[in-house]
């Protein structure tokens, strides 16, 4: 019996010393696992999903001309001047107001954006020139002239590589918001 305990006793004096001998005492694991569920409790719940669609153009029986986006599921051929309407839906699924949402999107490879084709939906958009390191409202870029000064000028539609949508106000429990842009196959 006497051998019994002490070997229990070893094996509870081991486990309790292990935490320790890591500096990371029982409790502040505890205490951080606690925080971690409480963040998970409070947070809404974002449900986000990517669409792509490309546009088709048509001619109708008095010879207008149609444009009309067709949704793309699975794998699809594209073909360069092809212009494809992607749209991120974020519903929040929560019983909590999503406050400081942010999405950004990046300019897909072998796309170009199509200035002016984002749509706000109540947030503040910002462009990126720059891989994302920065976003702007207006990027430009400097252009040297002929006579050696430096002017600014709107960055060319081929330098955007992300767009970002910022929600300022919060997003209501089971409220959904849109962001769209274009881009053209290169």
């Amino acid at each position: 019996m006497k051998r019994r305990l002490s070997i229990g006793l070893g094996i509870l004096a081991v486990a309790v010393a292990i935490p320790f001998a890591n500096n990371t005492p029982v409790l502040a694991n505890l205490q951080d696992a606690g925080t971690s569920i409480v963040k998970n409790i409070l947070q809404p719940k974002m449900k986000l999903v990517l669409g792509a669609e490309k546009k088709v153009q048509s001619v109708d029986a008095q010879g207008k001309t149609v444009v009309a986006f067709k949704a793309l599921q699975g794998n699809v051929t594209v073909q360069p001047g092809d212009v494809l309407r992607y749209t991120l839906t974020s519903q929040n699924a929560g019983d909590k107001p999503a406050s400081n949402l942010v999405l950004t999107q990046p300019v897909p490879a072998q796309t170009q954006y199509v200035l002016g084709s984002a749509l706000a939906n109540g947030a503040q958009l910002t462009y990126s020139i720059d891989s994302g390191k920065s976003f702007v409202a207006k990027p430009t870029i400097k252009v040297k002239q002929a006579d050696g000064s430096v002017v600014e000028k709107p960055a060319p539609a081929a330098m955007y590589s992300h767009v970002r949508w910022d929600y300022s106000a919060s997003v209501k429990p089971a409220s959904t918001v849109r962001s769209v842009y274009e881009v053209a196959v290169k």
